[in-house]
């Protein structure tokens, strides 16, 4: 039978379709679904585990101290380790090191040579136990350190009472000790990069006992409180009115006068050299991009918050705190150079003890003519030792009473911000809170550090006249700066018409003294000043 044209072409057509079906089958499909399948999941061939030893860091090398320093007292250094019992370290914690922890020194009299006593050193820690790829590596002069003899005194030779706080070493020269046979702790790797001695300015961290810190610091601050005042409350006072300006603004309300007196430098009094010490949270709380900004600000504002003939420390805290410097550092280059080294070592981790690194400037020698100021760069997350943001503010202030000046930088949005504008406030000082980007943390360090690098009159000091029945606040006024201004709110029953008060204070060792009267009557009105004195009133309050 013969085929027509149209079966001819319903066979081609069947042909064509099974031959496309087979394409579909065999080569077009795999290669669809090999398509839409993302390159994030393809798996991919992994090469061999390679395990390489350890690079060591280079152990920085010593500095030594400046011969300039003559105090009594040094920075806070670590005595005996052994005399306290060392904590377990919290999660992500480094490890104390057991030749690190001590307490606060304190300024006591000379006391009679002891007979001492040889106790074993401690145990080294090793470099196993620190944080993983956070910590910088331990530093070798800590294990000769501990290689070292411990002298302590014999439990019959001396009162209690008269020793270093946590059983230490009496400050007096101890007599030979006698020969004996010392351990060799050191590791066996590090005994040709180190010596038995650890570096002149070799920093040195330490856990002060918070109870025994506070008693010695009472006693520390006592002295230097008593040379400030010798050096204010002179009868030979220079006429200051000469050299301040004074403007005062007030409101009525609820039967009382509000006032507000603005304090401004004038032309004459050139600035005094100051003490710088910038306490750095190294906390985990802090961050690895945060700490990197705080590192280039912090470099920055020793230069440009710093004056010829300032000096200078740097501290770096979490639940121990560490000064980078033995003694206060001049500002030379091989200073700079040197404190930016030790900045480069530190990494955050761990917690944080707020009242403890603050309260430790307070153990600083401290040159009464010389304002000295502590900025604290922190996030205000206290999570060991006094934890409490009211204990903090109380003990601190009630301590301090003025001697230092505080200023705190808070690194983020959500700092401690009743910690750091109440401490602040109640310590001659100023705050300010970054609210930005978390790798430009330090980014507004330089603007706050402005405020306090050029001081023309510091210890100032309000007495109000015995027939001018003020309540003012704050009662310890911020150091006076060229440029800047100091305000006091206060208030009076209405009906009174003037505000007479003495003001006082110190341009390096010369003191300066006016009396003062303020007409109220014809003074600009500003209706938010109940509402500032409030805000201050209640602030005092819990300073106390």
């Amino acid at each position: 039978m013969k085929r027509g044209l149209g079966g001819d072409i319903v066979i081609f057509a069947l042909l064509l379709s099974a031959g496309a079906h087979l394409g579909v089958m065999f080569y077009a499909e795999p290669k669809v679904m090999i398509h839409v399948v993302p390159e994030s999941v393809r798996a991919h061939r992994r090469g061999p585990v390679r395990i390489t030893e350890p690079v060591q860091r280079e152990i920085p090398a010593g500095v030594n101290v400046l011969e300039d320093v003559t105090a009594e007292k040094a920075a806070p250094e670590a005595p005996d380790a052994s005399a306290l019992s060392v904590p377990a370290p919290a999660d992500g914690a480094t490890p104390p090191d057991a030749s690190a922890a001590a307490l606060v020194p304190s300024a006591l009299p000379q006391l009679p040579d002891v007979p001492l006593a040889i106790e074993a050193p401690p145990p080294v820690m090793t470099s196993d136990a620190a944080p993983a790829a956070k910590a910088s590596p331990p530093d070798a002069s800590a294990y000769a350190a501990s290689a070292v003899p411990r002298l302590r005194p014999a439990p019959s030779a001396v009162a209690p009472s008269a020793l270093v706080a946590g059983g230490g070493v009496p400050l007096v020269a101890p007599p030979p000790a006698p020969e004996v046979s010392v351990p060799d702790l050191t590791p066996p790797e590090a005994t040709a990069e180190i010596t038995s001695k650890p570096p002149e300015d070799a920093a040195q961290e330490f856990k002060p006992v918070a109870e025994v810190m506070e008693k010695i610091s009472e006693e520390v601050v006592k002295k230097e409180k008593a040379a400030v005042k010798a050096l204010v409350d002179v009868p030979d006072a220079g006429e200051l009115a000469k050299f301040v300006g004074l403007d005062v603004a007030k409101a009525v309300e609820g039967g009382y006068t509000y006032f507000r007196v603005k304090i401004s430098p004038k032309a004459g009094l050139a600035p005094v050299p100051k003490d710088l010490v910038v306490l750095i949270d190294a906390s985990g709380s802090i961050g690895d991009d945060r700490m990197g900004s705080i590192k280039l600000a912090t470099r920055k504002i020793l230069r440009s918050a710093l004056n010829t003939g300032d000096r200078f420390n740097l501290v770096a805290f979490r639940d121990r705190f560490s000064y980078a410097f033995k003694s206060w550092r001049n500002c030379t280059t091989d200073s700079f150079a040197a404190a930016e080294k030790w900045l480069a070592k530190e990494a955050s981790y761990g917690r944080t003890d707020v009242f403890a690194s603050i309260a430790s400037v307070l153990a600083l020698p401290r040159d009464p003519a010389r304002p000295l100021v502590a900025l604290v760069v922190t996030d205000g997350e206290a999570n060991t030792g006094v934890s409490e943001t009211a204990d903090i503010i109380s003990r601190f202030s009630r301590l301090n009473d003025g001697l230092v000046s505080v200023y705190m930088y808070g690194v983020k949005k959500s700092a401690n911000r009743e910690l750091i504008d109440v401490l602040t406030r109640g310590n001659r000082g100023d705050s300010v809170i970054f609210d930005g980007w978390w790798w430009k943390a330090g980014s507004e360090l330089g603007t706050l550090a402005e405020r306090f690098r050029d001081p023309v009159l510091s210890d100032m000091r309000v007495v109000f006249a015995s027939g001018c029945p003020a309540e003012a606040y704050p009662r310890l006024l911020k150091n006076l700066s060229r440029g800047g201004t100091v305000e006091l709110v206060g208030r009076v029953p209405a009906g009174v018409r003037e505000v007479s008060f003495s003001l006082k204070g110190l341009n390096g060792r010369k003191a300066y003294e006016s009396f003062f009267r303020l007409p109220l009557d014809s003074a600009a009105a500003d209706p938010a000043l109940a509402a500032a004195w409030r805000t201050e009133r209640e602030i005092d309050l819990k300073l106390r």
